[in-house]
């Protein structure tokens, strides 16, 4: 098939987005526009789209934030359904690949599960399945309040100041026992404040244990969705359902600010999270394969 790759007008993304949301309908709204919207933060960023006689057939971007751990940057690649197995998925990777910065050795790559032949096709070009993120969802509604246990304090601290935040830091560092954070993505109070100044609302909460930082839950709000991006308990507090009560504490203040819905991705092996998220009420509502793949091996 002959199709023009080329970088997008960006001065209006939203035909991008649109396709996007449009081929995989699990995807949200605010997911599609990310890379968008947090553009200032990456340290690079590649857009290029397909066009077939000046229609948008389908769109890839690249992207390496900079808490990213060296060498590693992220594809992704969409194609519209009825364009499929025409080669405009394999032309917009290829472009991208021959465009990422020498320094890149490793290409990470994230698949809704249930993309089946999506999968096979990456496993093609050389991509392992590293995770499995099983997605849940939560409806704001009825909530509980929480009851903390003896000489636990919950804090709303959505603006992210803190008044020993060196202490606060060392908590989040601490608590970072995840496969991501193996992997050398390490996340800061700085870099979820980035993130942060870019949502409609930023939620946080903080549980102190006789006053000691002890746990933590960061999210945000978008478009009436609390999306946490992470929940951690210090390794010396764990077994004391902190995790479970200020998660109740973060959904207190999300639907406070608004939202009617939690979105929560956790890694499939990650039993203890999901067991929570279970006796909280979430629903499992899909996932996504995390993949890895050392770029002389790609093609």
């Amino acid at each position: 098939m002959a199709v023009e790759i080329r970088e997008p007008d960006l001065s209006s993304y939203e035909p991008l987005v649109q396709l996007r949301v449009d081929r995989l309908p699990r995807v949200r709204r605010a997911q599609a526009e990310w890379p968008f919207v947090h553009a200032e933060e990456m340290a690079y960023l590649d857009f290029r789209a397909a066009y077939d006689g000046g229609a948008l057939v389908g769109w890839a971007n690249a992207l390496r934030g900079r808490w990213f751990p060296p060498g590693i940057a992220m594809i992704s690649v969409t194609v519209a359904r009825q364009h499929e197995r025409r080669g405009v998925g394999g032309a917009l990777y290829r472009t991208l690949l021959a465009s990422l910065p020498p320094e890149i050795e490793t290409i990470g790559a994230a698949i809704d599960d249930a993309e089946t032949e999506s999968l096979d096709i990456a496993r093609t070009h050389g991509f392992e399945v590293t995770q499995h993120g099983i997605e849940s969802e939560l409806e704001l509604v009825d909530l509980p309040e929480p009851q903390p246990g003896a000489g636990v304090t919950l804090e709303d601290v959505s603006s992210l100041e803190f008044p020993d935040e060196d202490a606060v830091e060392a908590l989040l560092r601490d608590s970072q026992t995840n496969p991501e954070a193996a992997e050398g993505f390490v996340s800061t109070l700085g870099s979820f404040r980035e993130i942060s100044a870019k949502a409609e609302h930023g939620i946080a909460a903080l549980a102190r244990v006789d006053e000691a930082p002890a746990a933590i839950i960061i999210g945000d709000i978008e478009q009436g969705v609390l999306g946490i991006a992470y929940t951690g308990v210090g390794r010396a507090y764990r077994g004391r359902d902190l995790a479970f009560t200020l998660k109740q504490y973060g959904h207190v203040l999300a639907a406070e600010a608004g939202a009617t819905v939690c979105h929560t991705m956790n890694e499939e092996s990650n039993v203890g999270i999901r067991r929570i998220n279970a006796k909280l009420g979430y629903q499992v509502v899909g996932g996504a394969y995390r993949l890895r793949a050392r770029r002389e091996l790609v093609g």
